[in-house]
C-alpha cells in the first residue's frame, strides 16, 4: 500500500490546477511519450513506471486504431530480460499467460512481442526521454483522445489514481486485468477495466463479483448469454476498431461482456487438439 501523502507528491495531488495554456506552453515541442508514475508495484514492491505513449505518433495497430498507449515496465530491467527471467511479475501478477508460467502450465503465451514496442519504450525512457507530467497535464494530454489502459503490463499493479485521472477527460478507453482474482483485489477498478477470463469457471466467477468480462475462447463458438463477439476481431470481420468501439471499458457502461478467439501464438494448435478431445 501507498501511505496518501507520498502519492500525493510523486503524482502531483493537492497542486493546483494548471490552465490548458500554461500546459500547452510547456510542450510547445509536441511530445510523443511521458512518465505518468515511477513507484512501487503493489504486487511484489520491485520499482516500475508507467509511461504513456502515441501522444503526437498515431498507433499504427490495425485492431486497436489510434489511440494513445499506456506502458507499465520494471524501471530497472530491459522487458525481454524481465520476461526470461521471470522478472515480468512485478508488472503482470501472476498472469497465467507470462512466458515463464505458460511454458509449464499449457496456457497460450502472452501475445505481446516486448522485443517491439515494449523494449522501445523502456529504452527511450532509461534514455531520459520522456518528460515527467503531474496528472493535471496528464489529463489535458489525453483529453478527447482514446486510451489503452495496459498496452503491456497490468494496470492494476499501479495506483488507481492514474487511471481514474485519465478517464476523467479521455473520450474512450479500453483496459483488462487478471488481477481481479486477488482476494485484495480493489473492486474500484471494476468501473475501468475487464476482468480477463480464459474459461467458463472464470467467466462464472467474474459474473458473480459484478464485473463485466473480456474472455479468450479456443475456437469460435456461439456466444454465451450476455456475451457478445468483439467487433473488432477477425472472425467478427473486423468491423470496427476499439478506438470507435470501445465496449471493453469495465462497469461504467451498460453493455454485454466481449468475448474473442484465441489468437496467441500457437492458437491453432490449440483449436485442433480441443477438436479432439
Amino acid at each position: 500500500m501507498w501511505a496518501m501523502s507520498y502519492i500525493q507528491t510523486s503524482m502531483g495531488f493537492g497542486m493546483q490546477s494548471q490552465s490548458n495554456n500554461i500546459i500547452k506552453k510547456r510542450y510547445m515541442t509536441k511530445i510523443n511519450g511521458a512518465i505518468l508514475w515511477e513507484g512501487s508495484s503493489s504486487y511484489d514492491g520491485q520499482q516500475i513506471v508507467v509511461i504513456m505513449t502515441g501522444l503526437a505518433q498515431a498507433s499504427s495497430n490495425r485492431k486497436t486504431g489510434d489511440m494513445i498507449q499506456t506502458y507499465i515496465l520494471r524501471q530497472d530491467v530491459n522487458p525481454v530480460e524481465a520476461v526470461k527471467t521471470g522478472q515480468d511479475v512485478s508488472i503482470c501478477g501472476d498472469c497465467k499467460h507470462r512466458p515463464s508460467l505458460a511454458k509449464d502450465n499449457g496456457e497460450a503465451r502472452c501475445y505481446v512481442n516486448v522485443g517491439q514496442g515494449a523494449s522501445m519504450v523502456w529504452k527511450t525512457y532509461k534514455a531520459g526521454k520522456y518528460p515527467k507530467v503531474t496528472l493535471s497535464e496528464a489529463r489535458e494530454l489525453v483529453r478527447g483522445r482514446n486510451v489503452r489502459f495496459g498496452t503491456y503490463g497490468d494496470p492494476c499493479v499501479a495506483p488507481i489514481e492514474i487511471f481514474k485521472a485519465l478517464a476523467e477527460t479521455c473520450k474512450g478507453r479500453t483496459g483488462y486485468t487478471h488481477r481481479w482474482r486477488d482476494l485484495n483485489f480493489d473492486m474500484e477498478w471494476a468501473n475501468l477495466v475487464m476482468a480477463s477470463v480464459d474459461n467458463l469457471f472464470e467467466q462464472f466467477t467474474a459474473v458473480a463479483l459484478g464485473m463485466r468480462y473480456f474472455r479468450v475462447e479456443i475456437g469460435t463458438s456461439k456466444p454465451l448469454d450476455g456475451e457478445v463477439r468483439c467487433p473488432a476481431s477477425k472472425e467478427a470481420g473486423m468491423k470496427t476498431t476499439c478506438t470507435n468501439c470501445r465496449l471493453c471499458s469495465g462497469n461504467t457502461i451498460k453493455a454485454k461482456s466481449i468475448v474473442i478467439s484465441d489468437h496467441g501464438l500457437g492458437h491453432q494448435s490449440r483449436a485442433k487438439k480441443l477438436q479432439t478431445i
